[in-house]
């Protein structure tokens, strides 16, 4: 049986050594960072037990929150299949093994990265890897916005905007759409200041003629006002070593991610998205939809048949079928 993409990458985490005092030191400080709501060691030279705690500690969710956002461009746009991205702040590349699993159409991949330490062992990765599309994919060591004249069907930036100030998030959001020819995904943290970073994304691409994929129903101002926020989950099974590291008990990690995906093509969005874990009562479901510029609850009884078998199975993050909000 042919292990997935996502698998290889796992097996191949699974051979990072994580467990020396040096790692468990540089993950302290990387959890500091992250804590503190950066993802930079403030001018710090990031080294390689750096790269070894990222990867034991934090590729496997940033694999998981832009699968699952991949996932969505992919219900989105249902002939999608893009064949060149650029992967911004790539890291290890993990981004990019989450991406060519689910749309196996990308061919030719770049990867820009500044750290040296993490390019290193983003190839070592890519060696225990069975798949000519990963081991193929080119690394080049630039700043994030050092894009030139590359182009590619899809940029892709996991986890970028957390490490700029605001200038450069400007530079860098201005960069990267004008080397996207399709699609540019952009993911960042769940929260309050990750959405923040997505808001002021979204209004810089939309005033530039850009159409929103997901997860916005609508280009309209946003409804998520006050203490609240757009952010969404996933949850990932962790390794020994991820919860030797983290000095975790539960066998699995819930990753938090706000995300924003925008076309240069006219796309039809969802009719709406659930922002929060449907509540299951007796007798109905209730929903968060966020739909029309606005955010409401929707109650799904069992009398509305096929629409309630949906809501059963509706998750965070899914978007909203027109009937449910058509029956208002």
């Amino acid at each position: 049986m042919t292990t997935s993409a996502i698998g290889e990458l796992q097996e191949a985490l699974g051979r990072v050594h994580g467990s020396t005092p040096q790692v468990a030191s540089a993950w302290n400080e990387l959890s500091a960072g992250y804590r503190g709501g950066r993802a930079t060691l403030a001018g710090r030279r990031f080294t390689d037990a750096h790269a070894r705690a990222y990867a034991v500690g934090r590729a496997p969710a940033t694999a998981a929150a832009v699968g699952a956002v991949i996932g969505e461009v992919c219900e989105r746009m249902a002939h999608w299949s893009p064949t060149t991205m650029i992967d911004v702040g790539a890291g290890l590349g993990t981004a990019s093994w989450a991406a060519m699993e689910i749309v196996p159409s990308l061919a030719r991949v770049e990867l820009i990265e500044r750290s040296e330490a993490m390019i290193e062992l983003g190839q070592e990765l890519a060696v225990h890897s069975t798949r000519p599309s990963i081991a193929a994919r080119t690394w080049r060591r630039a700043d994030v916005s050092d894009l030139g004249e590359h182009r590619a069907d899809v940029v892709l930036a996991g986890y970028v905007l957390s490490e700029l100030d605001e200038q450069a998030s400007v530079a860098a959001v201005d960069a990267w759409w004008a080397a996207t020819t399709g699609e540019l995904v952009i993911v960042d943290t769940g929260t309050p200041a990750g959405f923040a970073r997505m808001l002021d994304a979204r209004g810089r691409l939309l005033d530039t003629g850009a159409h929103l994929v997901a997860p916005c129903p609508s280009a309209g101002a946003c409804p998520m006002v006050g203490s609240d926020w757009c952010h969404f989950s996933v949850r990932l099974e962790r390794s020994d070593a991820h919860r030797r590291l983290k000095g975790a008990e539960l066998p699995f990690e819930d990753e938090k991610f706000s995300y924003l995906v925008a076309s240069r093509s006219g796309v039809t969005p969802a009719r709406g998205r659930v922002v929060r874990h449907p509540q299951t009562r007796s007798g109905h479901i209730r929903l968060q939809v966020c739909h029309d510029g606005e955010i409401s609850e929707q109650v799904v009884g069992k009398s509305r048949g096929d629409l309630y078998r949906w809501a059963r199975k509706a998750a965070w993050g899914d978007a909203a079928p027109a009937d449910l909000l058509d029956h208002e």
